[in-house]
């Protein structure tokens, strides 16, 4: 009996293990038929890096801004060149993942495919030789190979994004821009500030627009936008995973289309799909119409990129976040702050009173003299069912091109912006809780009333940890009847950091890896039982031959015995 229960559960397990195999199978099969929805995008041999399995793999992520001449301007079309350029870092051996955005107005030189020498922005080449001469140019500046490439246009992502429902994260300021006929065709844009949800048109609008600051900071947005929908709809990928294959098919061109190539990608991503996005700088000099950058600045942004970082040490955080000091310059030699403008309170004044919460305003800012007005919006956010949320913003620049960080509050206590927390602070009477991106301190959220606050980053992560904490504690309701009473003044000895918790795990993702081992564990066992029946089955054979030989030699031997014997006297 045990050992018809152990051959039992044995089966048991190899069913199991068949069935994941066929399931893994089946989805690379389902994700290959996906990517090959578009034509492959067609690479000389020796440009792309072949792989391994376990490997680390560069990925380049390629926006492509071509565009058709607009009705009403037959000469403005737009010629291919690549709006974004993004490189991807997926190593085994890092704590986490690697994004380097290259300034499109880079200036380099490269060959055209006449032979001819150029010396122009890197997204030029693009133009000049498509993906596969940007694809040599990045090598010969950079040094980087790339393993694979991934190609979209506005179109297909604006789509995609209407595909996936949405995208909920900040603008950061206010955009606008409105082509005039005959003149440059920009892609037009109108966005207003605040906390919302992007869909494909808003969403294209705030990745694709490249004025009004500067390269950084437009890669920055690109990336911002990245990690919105990763942190959206990360944790659901896996239960709706063919819903995303097929948007993710309809969207991308790529040179990634056998099975090898999937699967060998697919265990990338999945080991590396807890891991932080680290966002690293690409060190240029800004010039008013291209970009520069020394090799010792392009060095040092490749050696940041490929060798990534260690963990995020608590003591480090904590050593960040202690040393804040005085609200006014003369106090601190660590934060520098100045009061809010009393237009800014005067104007929060008048407007509480349109809001079912208390309005908050910082009591003191990281500006200068040179930075515009603050901006303050009252709006409603479109929350889930359909729900709009009473909301305002305060967007507050911080004097240099392009550098905004907001102050936000609304009614919905739970927006996506503020789930899975990374860590928490308390400061007197509050607790705050902290966001990160990566290496850096992305969001500071607290909650009083019926009502959720939070003040968010620069695109770029300007705000020193210690500058974000001190303007939330002192961010205070005004004009408010409703409003609670102002809390008393805090000292650096009032902040306390608290742990920072583990990267949250979901059941299913917890399950699926446990699936994947067991599948893995059933298949070895599987080829051991195959082995091991494989020898036992040649001794067999071995056997029966023996034995045949055997009882072939022992009839010849009766034979000649019998023919050898007399013959018996009759009777």
């Amino acid at each position: 009996m045990a050992k018809r229960f152990l051959i039992g559960g044995f089966g048991v397990v190899l069913l199991s293990a068949a069935g994941t195999v066929v399931i893994a199978l089946n989805e690379i099969g389902k994700l290959v038929d996906a990517l090959g929805h578009n034509k492959a995008v067609e690479i000389a041999p020796n440009v792309l890096a072949p792989t391994t399995r376990g490997a680390p793999e560069t990925l380049l992520l390629v926006g492509n801004d071509e565009r058709p001449p607009p009705k009403d301007n037959p000469f403005g079309s737009v010629l291919p060149h690549s709006n974004e350029m993004l490189l991807v870092r997926l190593d085994p051996s890092k704590p986490t993942i690697s994004m380097l955005s290259i300034p499109r107005e880079l200036q380099v030189t490269f060959t055209a495919p006449d032979g001819e020498l150029i010396t122009n922005r890197i997204n030029s080449a693009y133009t000049y030789g498509g993906v596969e001469l940007m694809l040599k140019t990045i090598k010969h500046l950079l040094g980087i190979t790339v393993n694979h490439v991934f190609v979209t246009n506005f179109p297909k992502f604006r789509h995609a994004v209407d595909e996936i429902g949405c995208v909920y994260m900040t603008v950061d300021k206010r955009y606008h821009h409105v082509n005039e006929p005959g003149g440059e065709q920009y892609l037009e844009i109108n966005l207003q500030p605040g906390y919302q949800r992007l869909c494909g048109q808003e969403a294209l609008e705030f990745v694709a627009n490249r004025h009004e600051s500067t390269s950084i900071v437009r890669d920055a947005r690109d990336q911002r936008f990245l990690l919105a929908v990763k942190a959206q709809y990360g944790p659901t990928l896996f239960e709706n995973r063919e819903r995303f294959e097929r948007i993710l098919g309809n969207a991308i061109e790529t040179d990634l289309h056998g099975q090898e190539g999937v699967l060998q990608l697919l265990e990338l991503l999945v080991e590396s799909a807890g891991k932080p996005v680290r966002q690293v700088p690409f060190q240029v000099e800004l010039r008013s119409s291209y970009d520069t950058a020394t090799p010792q600045q392009v060095e040092a942004s490749v050696h940041s990129f490929l060798t990534g970082t260690t963990a995020i040490q608590k003591h480090k955080l904590n050593k960040a976040m202690r040393p804040v000091h005085g609200r006014h310059p003369a106090a601190s030699s660590t934060v520098f702050l100045s009061p809010t403008p009393s237009s800014t309170l005067e104007e929060a004044q008048a407007m509480a009173p349109r809001l079912p919460f208390a309005l908050e305003v910082p009591q003191y800012q990281q500006t200068t003299a040179e930075a515009p007005s603050d901006n303050l919006r009252l709006y409603r956010i479109q929350g889930s069912g359909g729900h709009r949320y009473p909301a305002y913003v305060i967007v507050v620049g911080r004097g240099e091109l392009g550098q905004y960080y907001d102050v936000q509050g609304t009614a919905w206590t739970d927006p996506p912006v503020l789930s899975d927390p990374s860590q928490e602070i308390r400061i007197g009477s509050r607790t705050y809780s902290v966001f990160y991106d990566g290496e850096h301190i992305k969001t500071i959220a607290w909650q009083e009333g019926n009502a959720a606050y939070w003040i968010e980053n620069t695109l770029t992560y300007n705000l020193s940890p210690q500058a974000m904490v001190a303007v939330a504690r002192d961010t205070r309701p005004v004009g408010s009847p409703t409003a609670p009473a102002r809390a008393a003044s805090t000292s650096p000895q009032d902040l306390t950091l608290l742990p920072r918790g583990p990267t949250a795990t979901s059941l299913t993702s917890e399950l699926a890896a446990a699936l994947g081992f067991v599948g893995l564990a059933a298949v070895a066992l599987l080829a051991l039982l195959l082995l091991t029946r494989r020898r036992e089955l040649i001794l067999l054979r071995e056997q029966v031959a023996h034995s045949m030989a055997v009882e072939a030699r022992q009839r010849t031997l009766l034979t000649s015995a019998d023919d050898q014997c007399p013959a018996a006297p009759s009777q």
